[in-house]
């Protein structure tokens, strides 16, 4: 009498050992409680919205306390506007790089009219707060409520040339995220 044979069966492997290696380096394999992350790419425009939007919120709010910090015209309309677009460049900042470039263009060609405007429309004048002494360009486009002086319309023209050739360079450079 023959006995059948069982055909020979390939040995099975458990399904965690057929799962592929993660793209990490050979040489570099974490611990498993540790978080490793990827580093991002970050444009200058969205780097120039996120510290020029900090500086602004800081500046608004100063001004709340100091109204003639940095020699500005500060009212606290100034100080409010300077508070939410300062917000507003932190929030395209930290978005993408297409939405950061076109808020960098748009402030940028905001804060260049301002300043401009300012210069060319601006008369010698008395502001009602802020720095008290007469002014050469003083603008009033809101009487004691909104007015800007020769120091807010530089102020104005170097943010605008920060915002504009921020959204102009496109280089990247890798920042880790934390």
């Amino acid at each position: 009498m023959e006995l059948e044979r069982e055909p020979r069966r390939k040995p099975t492997i458990p399904p965690q050992a057929q799962r592929p290696e993660p793209s990490i380096s050979r040489a570099y394999k974490p611990a498993a409680s540790t978080q490793v992350a990827a580093p991002t790419k970050k444009s200058y425009a969205q780097e120039v919205c996120v510290v020029l939007g900090a500086s602004s919120v800081v500046i608004g709010l100063i001004g709340f306390v100091a109204d003639n910090f940095l020699g500005a015209h500060l009212s606290y309309t100034h100080n409010v506007i300077h508070v939410v677009s300062g917000a507003a460049a932190m929030w395209f900042g930290f978005d993408s790089l297409a939405n950061a470039r076109r808020f960098s263009v748009i402030f940028g060609a905001i804060y260049g009219a301002l300043g401009l405007l300012g210069f060319i429309i601006g008369t010698s004048g008395i502001p009602s707060h802020g720095a008290i002494h007469p002014d050469r360009f003083l603008w009033k486009p809101a009487p004691e409520v909104l007015e800007f002086g020769t120091s807010d319309h530089i102020l104005h023209l170097l943010i605008a040339g920060a915002f504009l050739i921020g959204a102009m360079v496109s280089f990247k450079r890798r920042i880790p995220k934390t």
